[in-house]
């Protein structure tokens, strides 16, 4: 088992620990299984050659950590438009070419041989950007749909890893984690999503201080 595994098993005690997070694991697993979950949603988390009906349990309780960081405004994102989604992964040639029609400020290096590397290789920016952060405030939309208020986050100018096609949730739980930031292009999806955790990494990114009563360490609301 990898190291991302490992930690991801320790978000799994930590949920089987609390009553409250253990039934919402297992409303999650239940909604997995039913198929109940917006597919695009889970693929900027993780992605695997099996359905997610058939995660173990700790590559949920990954899940969850990164879907409970994106509800409550703990994560923020952003999609980068490609314009195609990624072929196989040994097609680095093809996929490189299509990371090309990515639009400045965003640039993409792909590892053209991996070898072992940590990630497929990297998303850049050299200029200011936008990420959108949810406020942790419910809304309807006028078609009846369920939704949340978000507010933009501007980063200065970094550089973030990038994942393609299949990668386990707990490997983007363990990017957020280490390095505060992961880019993920999923397959069947024509954008990589941009994620920041601002709780390992807000204060240095931002441009600018938070709003009154949002720190990098609370939700504040």
């Amino acid at each position: 088992m990898t190291v991302h595994e490992d930690a991801a098993q320790v978000l799994l005690r930590e949920r089987q620990a609390d009553p409250d997070s253990a039934s919402m694991l297992a409303k999650m697993s239940a909604s997995l299984y039913e198929g109940a979950y917006n597919r695009q949603l889970i693929g900027w988390v993780g992605q695997t050659q099996r359905d997610p009906a058939y995660w173990p349990p700790h590559q949920v309780a990954a899940l969850m950590d990164v879907l409970d960081g994106l509800a409550y405004g703990r994560i923020v994102r952003r999609r980068v438009p490609v314009g195609a989604s990624p072929g196989p992964d040994a097609d680095r040639q093809g996929n490189a070419a299509k990371l090309n029609a990515v639009s400045p400020p965003f640039r993409v290096k792909l590892d053209m041989s991996q070898n072992g590397a940590d990630c497929d290789g990297t998303l850049s920016w050299d200029e200011p950007v936008n990420l959108w952060r949810a406020l942790g405030v419910r809304v309807v939309h006028e078609k009846g749909l369920p939704g949340s208020l978000h507010a933009p986050f501007e980063v200065r100018p970094w550089r973030v890893p990038l994942e393609v096609g299949y990668t386990l949730p707990s490997r983007t739980a363990a990017h957020l984690m280490m390095e505060g930031a992961v880019a993920r292009w999923a397959y069947d999806d024509n954008e990589i999503c941009l994620l920041l955790d601002l709780s390992r990494i807000g204060g240095t990114v931002g441009t600018r201080r938070l709003p009154a009563g949002v720190e990098p360490f609370s939700l504040g609301l």
